[in-house]
């Protein structure tokens, strides 16, 4: 009953969603506001229904009720129960109906932020926004219907994916799947405005804004939550393999941080309005290519959970999209001439606009890199991998030359930049940068490569600290204590002093990830019980492993003394679990976390007589990598608070939106 309820509310949902589309288009068209406020309130009774089906989902998930098709197929007896409750977004169908809720939530949120802020965009917005819940649900309620039922009950499920049994299966798939389908906000916010003649007069960049920065800050925590995940469960000991579905993520956040970087020239000069709407269209094309390699795309990817053979219809409407993009784009050019120009080449909008560049260049590479192996297939009957060297030796300097304009941009007056004030601007930083090369040279840091990266860590963080100790003391000069001082600073302008947060915590990331690319050791160990033996300053005992039997797995753990220099750090345990259905293994590595390092074991094979191969690695800063979660969702946050001081001007709302309002 409770399941047949669950499809009856998917059904009028997609009703619902269908409907908004003409009410909305139509209503705006033809100047009726009823018809207009009748799609406003068509969209908020989809998230209700949704919410409805997915509680149904959900309760056939934790009664175990096999005869759905998706239950027998996601879940099992044997599965721990903690995980009954999240199994529903483990394969394709259920993660399509978390995408359709997370979705509508999130689309009646901005429909509801435009309502007085951008009358004349809102309907179109909605209809942009309707057209793509309608899609997802129209692929559920006739191709992927999560609700189906099965003629022969069985008596036990298949259970999910192994890999995905895991704490992270509770905030990784969730997040990076809202971070995808978010880049449809500020994209249906950009299109809304150029159907209403109003991309070229700006109003509707502070909207975009705050919903570009919310996508950007959940796509940014579904990749980070991605690569702890396969830390710690793919049994590798790294984080980021350029893999085709880790790539999907990348490649939409890559457009969105141009476009939340160059929406603020916009917002600030009005320049770059054809440029952010290229970008946000790019960002969207690229987020519904990441669902279609999600989906059964024809690349191969070891993280394809929802793999179906629907990912082509996703290919099409990306297409469509795409296409349908650029046509508007080119009809409503001619509103998009942005009144400033580029001064000169030394000024924070150049500075912006070579980042924006070097961003999209690495999206492309990227690109380039995930396809190449469909277009090889193609023409030779060979499939050719592309693996990380080419991504580490393209992107590399790529993604340093935008860390390096990250600390130097912000530092560049707007329109214009003297000599004499670029070189006072930067005499700080190039001497931290200076000084950070030569302490690190004499601490053993000389791989060029990664003491180039550290140096231009250092300008980012010397300039950020030098703005702030500047700006605190010309307060604490008019009277102010200095805590006091520093955080009314933080206040006065929140989006730019919230940006230094972020560009901290990305300077962390990078810190992280350069130390442990460059310095990390690995070694692998075969060890009887008693044995001893010793990797860097860490010597560790194997003590031996106890086994476990489930109706679905073999779980053998095995414990290890360890010692750290002279000091006893305790007992670790790594697991390794064999499923024999699935014919996988899955791991859960041992691991010492500090600041400095990872003291990491994992294993890799049990044989008989008690001898195990174990996989060791020391694992520099990747600590640093994890901790730049909190400053990032921090400074993003403080970015987006409203200033205290109203706006100057406020918009005249038209008589027919406001009585579309009513």
């Amino acid at each position: 009953m409770i399941v047949d309820a669950g499809q009856l509310a998917l059904v009028l949902a997609f009703i619902a969603a269908v409907y908004v589309v003409p009410a909305s288009f139509l209503g705006v068209f033809r100047r009726i506001p009823e018809l207009v406020v009748s799609g406003r309130y068509g969209m908020y009774s989809v998230p209700v229904l949704l919410l409805i089906a997915t509680m149904a989902l959900i309760y056939a998930f934790v009664d175990n009720d096999f005869s759905v098709r998706y239950v027998a197929e996601n879940s099992s007896l044997g599965m721990p129960r903690a995980y009954v409750w999240v199994a529903f977004y483990a394969g394709n169908a259920g993660s399509m109906l978390f995408l359709g809720v997370i979705f509508a939530i999130m689309a009646v949120a901005t429909v509801a932020s435009m309502r007085s802020r951008l009358p004349y965009t809102a309907p179109y917005a909605t209809g942009v926004l309707a057209i793509v819940l309608a899609f997802f649900l129209g692929v559920m309620v006739f191709l992927a219907n999560p609700f189906s039922r099965l003629a022969i009950i069985p008596f036990d499920g298949q259970g999910i994916n192994p890999l995905l049994v895991h704490f992270g299966m509770f905030i990784h798939p969730p997040v990076q799947m809202a971070g995808l389908i978010s880049v449809a906000l500020p994209f249906s916010i950009a299109i809304g405005a150029l159907l209403a003649g109003k991309g070229g007069n700006d109003e509707w960049v502070d909207l975009g804004r705050i919903w570009g920065m919310i996508s950007w800050l959940v796509l940014t925590l579904g990749l980070l939550l991605g690569s702890w995940w396969a830390y710690t469960i793919l049994g590798w000991g790294g984080y980021w393999a350029w893999d085709p579905v880790e790539n999907s993520a990348l490649m939409p956040w890559l457009a969105m941080t141009a476009f939340v970087h160059s929406i603020m020239v916009q917002k600030r000069r009005g320049m770059f309005r054809m440029w952010n709407m290229v970008i946000i269209i790019i960002g969207f094309t690229m987020a519904q290519l990441g669902m279609f390699i999600n989906r059964g795309g024809p690349v191969p990817s070891v993280h394809s959970f929802a793999e179906s053979t629907m990912g082509w219809l996703f290919l099409i409407a990306m297409a469509v999209t795409l296409f349908g993009s650029v046509g508007i784009f080119i009809w409503r050019l001619d509103t998009l001439r942005s009144h400033g120009r580029l001064e000169s080449m030394l000024s924070r909008e150049s500075g912006f606009l070579a980042q924006n560049v070097l961003f999209l260049a690495v999206a492309f590479v990227t690109l380039w890199g995930t396809i190449y192996p469909i277009f090889s297939e193609a023409a030779n009957d060979i499939v050719v991998t592309v693996g990380r060297p080419f991504f580490d030796r393209v992107n590399g300097p790529l993604l340093l030359g935008i860390v390096f304009l990250m600390g130097v941009g912000p530092l560049l007056p707007w329109r214009r930049a003297t000599p004499r004030g670029l070189a006072k601007a930067l005499r700080f930083p190039a001497v931290a940068a200076v000084v950070a090369g030569i302490a690190l040279a004499v601490a053993g840091i000389r791989q060029p490569v990664a003491l180039v990266a550290f140096m231009t860590c250092a300008i980012v963080v010397a300039g950020i600290l030098h703005e702030w100790y500047r700006g605190t003391r010309s307060r604490h000069r008019r009277g102010e204590n200095i805590p006091v001082a520093f955080f009314r600073l933080l206040s006065a302008n929140r989006p730019r002093y919230g940006g230094y947060v972020v560009h901290l915590s990305i300077i962390m990331l990078v810190a992280g990830a350069t130390a442990s690319s460059f310095y990390s050791t690995q070694r692998d160990f075969a060890m009887s019980p008693g044995q001893t033996e010793t990797l860097g300053r860490y010597t560790f005992t194997y003590l031996g492993s106890r086994h476990e039997s489930y109706s679905d797995r073999e779980e053998d753990y095995a414990q290890f003394r360890v010692f750290a220099g002279d000091r006893d750090v305790g007992v670790m345990e790594a697991l390794r679990a064999d499923y024999p259905v699935f014919n996988i293994a899955s791991t859960r590595g041992a691991i010492r976390s500090t600041p400095w390092e990872d003291f990491y074991i994992v294993p890799s094979e049990f044989r008989d007589g008690g001898e195990a191969v174990f996989r060791v690695l020391i694992n520099p800063m990747v600590w640093w990598m994890w901790a730049s979660g909190f400053p990032l969702i921090l400074g993003t946050l403080l970015s987006l608070m409203p200033q205290r001081q109203p706006s100057l001007a406020r918009l005249r709302i038209p008589a027919a939106a406001g009585t579309a309002r009513a």
